[in-house]
């Protein structure tokens, strides 16, 4: 079953409360007032009084599903416009069920009309999912990925990013060897020192300690490991396609160190 499917089927995720709660009660027609308190008291409360424990796997699930689709949308709104590639690549990123296309551009419509309120968002998802860095990783890389898909990254979208990563508490190191990725990936020429940035080392690392950094990525980033914290089945592929990544610079690093 998707993701929507368990929200439409048996009302998961409007235990959520808060900005995520409204957007999802919206979708299944229940009234905002019903599910939806002051949403900066609601935060604060939350904050002081629970943990990523009292949540379930769907709850999580649609959470995520749901914060992507939001942050994606007013992302593509922070350069001033939304590019038919930023919609195509956001498409690109969700791999959704063609059913669901109607509920998930319901989201996504009301959120790109501005760009304004992304911070809200992103701080109930730290509250549902705790310290799960590999899941924040993967919403960062999915920004990333929006962000570069019209061939740069613009000023504003760089800002929101790495105000989305504060919130989420990433140390700066792995946020930009996540987007040490995508400099490599949107340029001819490939950038080897970009490539040593994805496992957070240099040139200098020793062949032990770099395979131990690749090793420790392909583990905590696995797919089927993100699952069990909460991912969507709907991002595997997007995941898959990490992996790729890290793989390839891996590769791209032990063959210039055999020249």
């Amino acid at each position: 079953m998707s993701v929507w499917g368990k929200l439409l089927g048996g009302g998961a995720g409007l235990m959520l409360g808060g900005p995520l709660g409204a957007v999802l009660g919206l979708v299944v027609g229940h009234g905002v007032d019903k599910i939806r308190k002051t949403e900066a008291t609601l935060i604060d409360k939350e904050s002081k009084s629970s943990n990523s424990s009292q949540f379930s796997s769907d709850d999580k699930q649609l959470a995520f599903a749901t914060g992507v689709i939001v942050l994606s949308a007013k992302l593509a709104k922070a350069d001033g416009k939304v590019s038919k590639e930023e919609i195509e690549t956001f498409k690109s990123v969700f791999d959704f069920d063609n059913k669901d296309e109607e509920t998930i551009g319901e989201i996504y419509n009301n959120a790109k009309k501005n760009s304004d309120g992304y911070e809200i968002y992103a701080k109930q998802l730290k509250i549902v999912f705790g310290r799960q860095e590999p899941l924040y990783i993967e919403f960062i890389n999915a920004l990333y990925q929006i962000a570069y898909s019209d061939g740069s990254l613009h000023i504003n979208e760089k800002n929101m990013i790495e105000e989305i990563a504060k919130i989420f508490e990433m140390p700066k190191r792995i946020v930009d060897s996540i987007h040490s990725g995508y400099i490599n990936s949107n340029n001819d020429f490939i950038n080897i020192e970009e490539d040593y940035a994805v496992f957070s080392c240099n040139s200098n690392t020793s062949d032990t300690d770099l395979k131990k950094a690749y090793f420790k990525l392909v583990k905590d980033y696995h797919p089927d490991n993100l699952v069990s914290k909460g991912l969507p089945e709907e991002f595997i592929r997007f995941a898959n396609e990490r992996l790729s990544k890290i793989n390839a610079a891996y590769e791209r690093i032990k063959k210039s160190r055999r020249k």
